[in-house]
């Protein structure tokens, strides 16, 4: 497989995705072992999203850290998840929470016994919880989404919102973990951490159908009522 970047626009990678791949293979690439080489330096979490949207090799396995898993913290039992705190028994899955027996779902929170769901929060043996696509609290097709997101993204550029510091002191300190001291870490202020959000996103925000205007300054603070 031939891997572009329209491809990785098409299965909605995030901005942050978009631009590392642009910077290091700009014709596009394939999965070699020159390509596998180069990603060791990319972040984990977005081979982890490659190796699930794009294509499933086993050497991107082997890129991503604590028992094939990332972001993981008091947590036992834990094979190819991303962001898994002080849960057990957890498979496949991204964004687990407090939860036991959890196999290739995303986004859970203190619940039991979950198996391909997406969205959960205090459920006990759940199967087959449909992914829902949401605008602005308004539930919109998987098509439409992805419009907005891709479209959204490219006007965001590089641009996110830090509600903490982590991420300057991470850089301050040459992008080691290991020297970072996550003690200094102070919270950012919501209106602080949104302000600077990119005029042109802005205005496609609330130029959308969907658009809430109470909604996006309850977020952002962002006051275009």
């Amino acid at each position: 497989m031939y891997i572009t970047y329209e491809l990785l626009k098409e299965k909605g990678a995030c901005s942050n995705g978009f631009n590392w791949f642009k910077q290091n293979f700009p014709e596009g690439c394939e999965l070699n072992e020159e390509t596998v080489a180069r990603v060791k330096k990319c972040d984990t979490s977005f081979v982890w999203w490659f190796y699930d949207n794009i294509q499933q090799d086993k050497r991107l396995y082997k890129l991503c850290g604590v028992n094939e898993s990332d972001g993981v913290n008091w947590s036992d039992g834990v094979s190819r998840s991303n962001g898994v705190n002080g849960s057990f028994g957890v498979n496949g899955s991204f964004g687990v929470n407090w939860s036991n027996g959890v196999s290739r779902s995303n986004g859970v929170n203190e619940s039991f016994g979950i198996l391909n769901s997406y969205g959960v929060d205090c459920a006990l043996f759940l199967a087959n919880k449909k992914r829902v696509y949401l605008i602005f609290g308004k539930e919109v097709s998987e098509g439409r989404y992805f419009e907005v997101k891709n479209n959204l993204y490219e006007k965001l550029g590089i641009w996110e919102p830090n509600f903490n510091n982590i991420k300057a002191l991470y850089l301050k300190n040459g992008s080691d973990w290991k020297l970072t001291p996550i003690k200094n870490a102070e919270e950012i202020a919501r209106q602080e951490a949104w302000r600077d959000m990119p005029r042109e996103a802005v205005e496609y925000i609330a130029s959308l159908p969907e658009f809430d205007a109470d909604m996006f300054f309850e977020i952002t603070c962002i006051d275009l009522r």
